[in-house]
């Protein structure tokens, strides 16, 4: 398990090593990330969206036990995060930040590729699942938080229309849209206009990875310890345990029982560390830096957190 793990996370590393490198010796400037967060959650970001979502038949995507234990278990971690923001009276930009990081998982950069090798046949299945969740649900929700956290109008009907502006015109969200929209027509790109469509998602992964690397220099530990081992332990440890017992319950419900290997699937990509998003989210809303740090704090103890649910995993016999 733990070389299925580095051969998936090694190259994140290397990724973010280089932006930081870049920024540490002043070919690029701190300042400079800004530019790149916002072309990744603006422009490439969208693409990759649009590209993963359109063509996708809904059916193949809409397993409800598995779509659940993925959405409940984030909206569980994502609660804990409100009750923490609130026990410490943490800023209303910093508690939108923690809640993406510890509900938003890594699906793509890492979950795929350790999907891959362990069980192929269902590893696009589940990542497409989990992408819908991702962009169905915990990202439009991490944009409505930081959208209220940057209105400073305090009356709670102008809150909330602020709030519904800021996602429904948010270029992720319309690239959501956009996709459902050509799927459900039946409407297929151009040759040429999908080659260049998928340029730009294929920057997406290195642009936001290497941006991650830049924002860490000259970071400042200081105050964001506690905001961090906190949303490491709910990311790693509490939202995988909280998935374990959705996949034995919701069946108990009535829902549909999954497989051993969706079963695997499901709990582990709720032990994936946090999304790249919540660095290149965070930082439009001036927390960056805090997300680069959960971002890299829970990818590096992810080497150690994935190798025991995979233990676990096997002890119950679904891996």
């Amino acid at each position: 398990p733990m070389l299925d793990i580095l051969s998936a996370t090694v190259p994140i590393f290397l990724i973010v090593g280089l932006g930081f490198g870049v920024t540490r010796v002043g070919v690029l400037k701190r300042r400079d990330m800004t530019v790149l967060t916002t072309y990744v959650v603006k422009v490439a970001l969208p693409v990759l969206v649009f590209v993963n979502v359109a063509g996708r038949s809904l059916h193949d995507i809409l397993n409800p036990t598995y779509l659940l234990t993925y959405a409940i278990a984030a909206m569980v971690t994502v609660a804990l995060a409100w009750a923490w923001n609130r026990a410490r009276r943490v800023r209303p930009a910093r508690g939108a930040a923690i809640s993406l990081a510890v509900s938003g998982t890594n699906d793509g950069f890492v979950g795929f590729p350790i999907f891959l090798i362990l069980f192929p046949e269902i590893a696009g299945l589940a990542v497409g699942m989990d992408m819908l969740v991702d962009n169905v649900l915990i990202i439009p929700l991490a944009i409505a938080l930081f959208a209220s956290a940057s209105d400073e109008d305090t009356r709670w009907d102008r809150r909330l229309a602020c709030m519904v502006k800021g996602v429904i015109s948010h270029p992720m969200v319309i690239a959501i849209a956009a996709a459902l929209l050509f799927t459900a027509a039946g409407i297929t790109l151009p040759p040429m206009i999908d080659r260049a469509v998928n340029l730009v998602a294929d920057s997406t992964a290195a642009v936001a990875l290497f941006s991650i690397g830049g924002m860490l220099v000259g970071l400042k530990m200081g105050a964001q310890r506690a905001d961090l081992a906190a949303s490491v332990i709910a990311k790693l440890l509490i939202m995988p345990a909280v998935s374990v017992g959705l996949v034995m319950l919701l069946p108990m419900l009535g829902l549909p029982h999954l497989g051993s290997e969706l079963r695997a699937a499901a709990v582990l990509t709720c032990a994936l560390p946090s999304m790249s998003m919540v660095a290149a989210l965070g930082e439009q809303y001036g927390e960056g830096e805090f997300g680069a740090a959960a971002m890299m704090l829970s990818t590096i103890l992810s080497f150690l957190t994935l190798t025991a649910w995979m233990l676990v995993l096997g002890l119950l016999g679904w891996l």
